[in-house]
């Protein structure tokens, strides 16, 4: 039924709403009380698996890659104290952060989540990438022709404008085309244009959608777009919502969240599994008898006819009728409080349980959808793969990784607020028909060709224990000095003992994210 479940989920869910192309509005068109924009997501480069072409083995070297690609992006902040509190700002060139005028974030990256947006008239579309560790909303135009490209030359309805918010900058105004509740809005938006001989004219063109909670993480300084809607009165509530339907499939959800479409057709999914059987069974009754169900003169009397019958017919009468619930949204969440320097979507993560058995209790976490991996400090991840029957790290450089029979994955489950949630138990699913990984969804692959062993997706990194270590001496690989040693311990980018939750727990798992009440909700699906 799982993955039926998902097939259905995954056509239903899925849409095309953009100005200019064909398809339907799908099913999240309606089912909230309150108007909420849904966007299609898809994963740049297709699923994070690191399977060697042709077979189910893993590239060590690439997965080592991913790693790295990873931690860099949880380097570019530090902490400082901003009245009574502890905040997250870029980091300085000098303290190891990106050039001076360049934005954190890297528009048009293989591996990063991205919607379509729809700006102009006519309507330009381009890919929208998210970043969880951002706050800022910006388009970017270059002379490169990677990406996609908005230029205000082609449309009838930009609006200039003579600030600038940030170097090479504007804030002109223009149409965006909003999917699901179908409208136009004007809206001002950070247009960058790099100067002519600088290097960033050769990277790519598009969009960035910081959604990180906290202003101190804005480089721009323009309003959040969740904000500006709320202005606007498109949405009526400050949250968004995540959830991933596969691998490269997913949907973003502003100003609400899908999960009662995923509800209904979880239903309905359910509905005809049951339909099926009772018409198989209802088939076998009268091959036996020698009688049919539906009138004539071998009709059987309502007496004689199997439950199955009455349930079929029921069921199709509710299936007609059916109608999605309006039930609050803040219900059938469990909501954990954000914690930690504010800035980044961390909370308290209660337990961790492999085969029914807690290993681990009260962990921090940061959530980001666009890393590959679930990301451990050093001793969890021992702890962690302590638990798992025949687990073993591998040898120098890949000692990050560590590998699980792949006859035997782990049951694993990840307790927030008291709920434990299923985390990457169960197979692959059909999105994985083509190239079928041993290990189930805690596989990242197996690790040579023919081996009974299986990567894991828990992965053991360092962040933090360097980036302080270095601080504290003054020394660094990237040249820090004593920039960094002047700010002490802070210099690190304070993710010692941090897990980062990344996109393979969501797949199964949607989130919620409420910029007003600085929470997040988790609901199993």
């Amino acid at each position: 039924m799982h993955h039926i479940f998902r097939a259905v989920l995954s056509t239903s869910l899925l849409f095309t709403s953009i100005p200019g192309t064909r398809g339907s509005q799908s099913i999240l068109h309606s089912l909230d009380n309150a108007p909420v924009v849904h966007f299609t997501l898809t994963r740049r480069g297709g699923t994070s698996e690191a399977t060697v072409p042709g077979n189910d083995s893993v590239e060590l070297d690439f997965l080592l890659e991913q790693l790295e690609i990873a931690e860099a992006r949880f380097n570019l902040t530090r902490r400082v104290v901003k009245g009574n509190k502890l905040v997250r700002k870029a980091k300085s060139r000098a303290l190891g952060g990106k050039e001076d005028d360049e934005l954190m974030g890297q528009i048009a990256s293989n591996g990063t989540w991205f919607a379509r947006l729809a700006i102009g008239d006519p309507p330009q579309v381009i890919d929208l990438d998210l970043n969880m560790l951002t706050s800022d909303f910006y388009v970017r135009h270059t002379t490169s022709h990677a990406g996609t490209r908005y230029d205000d030359l082609f449309s009838k309805s930009f609006v200039k404008s003579n600030q600038h918010p940030y170097r090479s900058c504007t804030l002109p105004t223009d149409v965006f085309h909003l999917p699901t509740v179908g409208k136009t809005i004007a809206l001002p938006f950070a247009y960058c244009r790099p100067l002519k001989g600088s290097q960033d004219t050769l990277q790519a063109s598009g969009s960035m959608l910081g959604l990180a909670p906290s202003k101190n993480l804005r480089q721009i300084g323009t309003a959040f777009l969740l904000h500006q809607l709320l202005k606007e009165r498109i949405i009526e509530r400050p949250i968004f919502s995540l959830m991933l339907v596969s691998g490269n499939e997913g949907v973003l959800s502003i100003g609400g969240t899908s999960a009662q479409a995923a509800e209904m057709v979880s239903k309905q999914t359910a509905e005809q599994l049951d339909r099926a059987g009772a018409q198989e069974k209802i088939n076998a009754f009268t091959a036996e008898n020698g009688k049919t169900l539906e009138g004539g003169t071998n009709s059987l009397d309502k007496t004689n006819v199997p439950e199955e019958k009455i349930i079929l017919h029921k069921r199709r009468d509710e299936a007609h009728s059916f109608k999605a619930k309006r039930a609050d949204w803040n219900d059938g969440w469990t909501w954990s409080k954000v914690q930690g320097a504010e800035g980044w979507w961390q909370t308290l993560m209660q337990g961790v349980w492999v085969g029914g058995s807690r290993v681990l209790q009260n962990q921090a976490v940061v959530i980001d959808v666009n890393t590959p991996f679930i990301l451990a400090p050093p001793l969890a991840v021992k702890s962690f793969y302590a638990a798992v029957a025949g687990s073993r790290p591998l040898d120098s450089p890949y000692s990050n990784f560590y590998v699980f029979p792949c006859m035997n994955p782990p049951s694993i489950e990840f307790e927030f607020q008291g709920t434990r949630f299923p985390a990457m138990q169960g197979g692959r699913g059909m999105e994985y028909a083509s190239a079928i990984i041993p290990g189930g969804k805690f596989s990242l692959g197996r690790l040579k060709h023919g081996s009974g062993y299986c990567v894991g997706a828990i992965v053991e990194t360092q962040m933090g224990l360097k980036e302080e270590k270095e601080g504290m001496t003054g020394g660094s690989k990237q040249g820090i000095g004593s920039a960094a040693a002047s700010v002490g311990s802070l210099a690190g980018n304070g993710m010692r003992d941090v897990w980062v939750i990344g996109e393979r727990f969501f797949r199964g798992v949607g989130g919620v994210f409420d910029t007003h009440e600085k929470r997040i909700g988790f609901r199993a699906y």
